[in-house]
């Protein structure tokens, strides 16, 4: 182990589970640490939630705000449901109640071979590109102003 971890007693955990307590410590502590620079905003997760008539997930987003940003993390349907307008929903419910929580602006990150031109499409544009995934795969940074 570390010896600065070591010297002071503390010990390190590494979890693949989320553990939604300490998580939800973790993000207090910085949400203090930064209200002296970036003031004090609502904060939360934004999921959205689609479900088929036996209430079956089929799809959904999993997103969360903070200082006047939404940052989209996840959107996903079932591939039958594609293509025909519910991802379009999905996203403006997302951005819809986050602008009602304060948001300015959104944020996501998606792969080359995902959805860049369906987030274009919705308003969304590229700033930033990351490269060395595999199969020369790209993450492509994206962002769209939620104000009118």
């Amino acid at each position: 182990m570390n010896d600065v971890f070591s010297k002071r007693s503390l010990t390190v955990a590494i979890s693949r589970n989320a553990q939604s307590q300490e998580r939800t410590l973790i993000a207090q502590g910085l949400q203090e640490f930064n209200a002296p620079h970036l003031g004090i905003h609502p904060s939360g997760a934004l999921d959205v939630y689609v479900r088929d008539a036996e209430h079956t997930l089929v799809g959904g987003l999993i997103g969360e705000f903070a200082f006047c940003c939404l940052t989209i993390h996840v959107l996903w349907l079932e591939h039958h449901l594609r293509g025909k307008g519910i991802g379009s929903s999905i996203l403006q419910e997302a951005e819809d109640a986050a602008k009602s929580y304060g948001c300015n602006f959104a944020t996501l990150d998606t792969m080359s071979f995902q959805a860049p031109t369906f987030y274009e499409k919705r308003g969304y544009t590229r700033v930033g590109t990351i490269e060395g995934y595999p199969g020369d795969a790209q993450k492509i940074l994206m962002r769209k102003d939620l104000r009118p």
